[in-house]
């Protein structure tokens, strides 16, 4: 007999805090899909569960346990942090409750030493985008002297260590390390440090309102006259656009999503994501609606049943090149990391906005590609 229940998912996601934005704009991203489909797949109704994990990984796994032991729910999407994501690894291994990860990028989560049969990364990681960004920047930049700047835990550091690799690799030279400790709202100081330097550009790793502080202060300390700013796309991501202003205007970034790539798979998701927030998607909404659509593409096949967790990951794992994500097509490599799609971006306005312009594409990055740096085993 068919099972008719509810299929429950959870949301792990912080809806405060410094990374509140990112999460609700993944949570919108999820309900966008949902809400077009009726929030039924395989012939069962969905329900959502929320759970705020504030980005701190003390809190989150108390409010995981919730969702997996209370609620009992049967998909997770979640983290945004990468320092939360690898605090709840091994509960969510241990658990075998499927997770989607739509953001939290760390290097280590989708790792042959870390990778768990259980979760899915939809996110680009660390090492996709930044070390594609160093020998990009090699190639088409006249940047060979470079200062780096990253929040002081593991999604900046990681980010910006995959930077400097490929930089390094290429022959660049990495002129001064600087990590401003995570949730900082005077980064003054540590530009400070910047003035005696001779570098050609800074690249920086900074995300939610560290970023929209960084941004603005590197532009009202005047360095950008001297060194123009670089860095992953965290830092200008559509969300935070508006509340930066004219100060993200020029700045070159690497990531897996813009609202301005022109496919008409994005420009429908943009059409339609306006209309339901009035608001421009950003990377997290794009991987919000990827996560649902997974889910939901897994659910049909399956026809609904759930019983064998075994084949819900397989569900899982063979659904992603059918869902047509708005950035792109991907795939999932044997640890279960999407192949994606990876973008360089100029910050400028256009018709009234300010946008991320796609100024080139590099296509299918592996994490595989990119990890032999660090990776020996």
């Amino acid at each position: 007999m068919a099972d008719s229940s509810p299929v429950k998912i959870g949301l792990l996601l912080p809806s405060t805090g410094v990374d509140s934005a990112q999460g609700t704009d993944a949570t919108k991203g999820v309900e966008l899909y949902l809400g077009k489909a009726g929030y039924r797949a395989g012939g069962r109704e969905i329900r959502l569960f929320k759970e705020d994990d504030e980005a701190k990984p003390a809190v989150a796994l108390t409010r995981l346990k919730k969702l997996v032991e209370d609620a009992r729910v049967d998909f997770l999407i979640g983290p945004i942090s990468s320092a939360v994501a690898l605090a709840i690894r091994n509960y969510v291994h241990e658990q075998g409750t499927p997770l989607l990860v739509p953001a939290a990028f760390t290097r280590m989560l989708t790792s042959p030493q870390q990778a768990s049969p259980s979760i899915f990364r939809l996110s680009e990681t660390s090492d996709q985008a930044n070390y594609s960004m160093g020998a990009w920047m090699m190639k088409h930049t006249r940047y060979r002297r470079m200062i780096v700047m990253a929040a002081d835990f593991a999604g900046g550091r990681h980010s910006v260590e995959a930077f400097m690799a490929a930089f390094r690799a290429g022959g660049g030279e990495i002129v001064a390390e600087i990590y401003p400790p995570f949730d900082t709202p005077d980064f003054l100081p540590y530009l400070a440090r910047i003035g005696p330097l001779r570098a050609d550009a800074v690249y920086a790793w900074f995300a939610g309102a560290d970023a929209v502080n960084f941004v603005k202060q590197f532009r009202e300390s005047g360095i950008h006259r001297q060194l123009p700013l670089t860095g992953h796309s965290a830092l200008t991501v559509e969300t935070i656009l508006p509340m930066i202003g004219d100060a993200a205007l020029g700045i070159v970034a690497v990531g897996a999503y813009s609202a301005a790539i022109d496919t008409p798979e994005n420009r429908q998701f943009v059409r339609d994501y306006e209309a339901a927030f009035r608001a421009v998607p950003s990377r997290y909404s794009e991987c919000g609606w990827d996560a649902a659509a997974l889910i939901a593409t897994a659910l049909d096949s399956l026809n609904g049943n759930l019983s064998d967790r075994g084949r819900v990951r397989d569900a899982l794992a063979n659904a992603l090149p059918r869902i047509k994500p708005p950035r792109g097509p991907m795939r999932f490599d044997a640890y279960r990391q999407a192949i994606t799609p990876i973008y360089i971006t100029r910050t400028e306005r256009r018709d009234g906005r300010i946008v991320n312009v796609v100024i080139d594409k590099i296509p299918d990055v592996s994490q595989e590609a990119t990890w032999g740096w660090w990776n020996k085993s």
